[in-house]
């Protein structure tokens, strides 16, 4: 059985592959090219966390689990969109409800992941797009454990990965054109999303 870190770098590596060179010009290719790209991105961001979380040394641990939950924050900023406002644009001649009901496969596990990081916050502290610790007099801040960290991500790894790797071909373009998409209607997926993607919040105003 592959290891975390095995499961991770195969999964970067096929998005990498599905996505390299500038953006196709055929829309049809193109919805698979950019979405390997934010898939890839995702899982090179987790391999990163998971690699690192044993190695953090006391003084840094905030900004890690800061940056952890980050992760945390895109993959369901991610997900959200894709559920509320990308995949409705394929309908009716495209059926993805298959496609999202695989988020709930780790969902719960990624669920485990913030709940914990967050405890290891102090109240107040800032994270994610805007989101903040509450401030609850009985709450307990606990100490950052990064083996137990990796152990969570373990609980949804293989889920996760084979979801994000599945998916570019769920909407290869052959299915894409079989479903009877015009080239019109592709391109109001493609306007649709940048639209939304240039309305999102700025990491940099999120403080």
């Amino acid at each position: 059985m592959p290891t975390t870190i095995e499961i991770l770098r195969s999964s970067v590596e096929t998005l990498k592959n599905a996505s390299l060179g500038s953006i196709p010009k055929d829309l049809y290719v193109a919805q698979r090219w950019a979405m390997a790209g934010a898939h890839g991105m995702m899982m090179n961001g987790l391999l990163c966390v998971y690699e690192k979380s044993d190695t953090i040394p006391a003084d840094k641990t905030q900004v890690f689990v800061e940056y952890a939950l980050q992760w945390v924050a895109m993959l369901e900023e991610h997900h959200e969109w894709e559920d509320k406002h990308y995949y409705p644009l394929f309908a009716p001649k495209f059926k993805t409800e298959a496609i999202m009901a695989e988020h709930e496969t780790f969902s719960p596990g990624v669920g485990r992941v913030k709940e914990y990081l967050v405890l290891c916050l102090p109240a107040g502290a800032t994270w994610g797009y805007s989101q903040t610790v509450p401030r609850q007099p009985q709450r307990r801040q606990e100490k950052f454990d990064g083996a137990k960290l990796r152990t969570l991500i373990d609980g949804f790894v293989n889920e996760l990965s084979t979801h994000l790797v599945k998916e570019i071909e769920d909407i290869g373009p052959e299915k894409l054109r079989e479903a009877g998409l015009t080239q019109s209607e592709l391109k109001r997926v493609s306007d649709e999303t940048a639209k939304y993607m240039r309305s999102m919040v700025r990491l940099d105003s999120a403080r």
